[in-house]
């Protein structure tokens, strides 16, 4: 799994040393990253750095020369190869480094996917509120990082492919900003420094978002998708309801009112099988065929809207159980 961070880097005296990435921002600064490898390998994580490009100060390297840019074509050059589908994940609060890399394996096993990890230091330690204020401000941050790897990838794919050619060979590139993820995503989409860059992505997946429902469409009608912006909801969702209690906002994720995006496709799963109050709709529920599908079509470039056992409820302007 290609990983992507601004997390600091471990000394070798430190705990958890051998992941090499630790709970805070890069020692350089939050737009500061670093790529790495990571594999799981007889239940342990290994990690290893991609070594920098070492450049004189006035050299002005050729873009083949860059490391990013030989990960990322290599990366692409074997999803065409192994026939799987790219999923660019950014995940939420309060998870290490491990956990990160956790989530991230658990999407490409359960989906035949090739992940790509943004790993954020969402998992400062302390008392929950406070950690929570603190790993909003490090979101904050962090979309300056976002913006640097999505001009990069973009500038990749317009040197070395385009998305019409992978779409040729059966390969599409999507997005999905999961629940505190999401708010580092608006920061980046409603800067000036937003150009457009994400729609490289066939499909972005807002998914259980951790950000206002007031306003959100505001944002969400800027993003540009290569195909669909999608949005799903639970009203029943414990981790947003505890945002919701202790904030006293609406979140995007738990909260099947306004939905007034002209630019986004609503899913409501409030009420499906086995759903209850589950946060990770893409892994934690059991025995819901119909979200499973709608998972592994928009992972993989399809349309969600398609899925059998959805359909739209006009009033509500959302895709819901049948």
């Amino acid at each position: 799994m290609l990983v992507i961070t601004n997390r600091n880097i471990l000394s070798s005296k430190e705990k958890n040393s051998d992941l090499i990435f630790g709970e805070q921002l890069s020692d350089k600064g939050p737009s500061e990253i670093r790529l790495a490898h990571a594999s799981f390998e007889s239940k342990k994580w290994k990690v290893s750095l991609v070594p920098e490009g070492k450049f004189l100060e006035k050299e002005k390297p050729k873009i083949e020369e860059f490391p990013s840019y030989r990960e990322f074509i290599k990366l692409l050059n074997h999803c065409r190869k192994e026939n799987k589908h790219c999923l660019f994940y950014v995940h939420g609060y309060g998870k290490s480094f491990k956990e990160s890399l956790d989530q991230g394996y658990r999407l490409e096993k359960k989906y035949n996917i090739e992940v790509v990890l943004f790993s954020w230091p969402s998992n400062t330690g302390g008392i929950p509120i406070k950690e929570y204020k603190n790993v909003k401000r490090h979101a904050i941050t962090s979309s300056t990082a976002l913006d640097n790897i999505f001009e990069k990838m973009s500038e990749y794919l317009k040197f070395e492919f385009n998305r019409e050619k992978l779409l040729e060979c059966n390969l599409t590139i999507n997005l999905m900003t999961y629940s505190m993820g999401n708010y580092i995503f608006q920061r980046y989409i409603e800067e000036s420094m937003y150009d457009g860059e994400t729609n490289m992505f066939s499909n972005v997946i807002l998914c259980q978002a951790d950000v206002d429902n007031y306003n959100h469409e505001y944002w969400v009608n800027n993003i540009q998708a290569g195909k669909r912006v999608y949005i799903t909801i639970n009203e029943n969702d414990k981790i947003l309801g505890w945002s919701d209690a202790n904030f006293q906002k609406d979140r995007l994720g738990r909260t099947a009112k306004y939905l007034t995006s002209k630019n986004a496709i609503y899913f409501d799963f409030t009420g499906g099988k086995n759903i209850n109050n589950i946060h990770q709709l893409w892994y934690e529920v059991d025995g819901n065929d119909v979200l499973d599908n709608f998972f592994q079509t928009v992972f993989t470039g399809g349309r969600g809207e398609s899925v059998n056992g959805l359909i739209f409820d006009g009033a509500k302007n959302s895709y819901i159980f049948k």
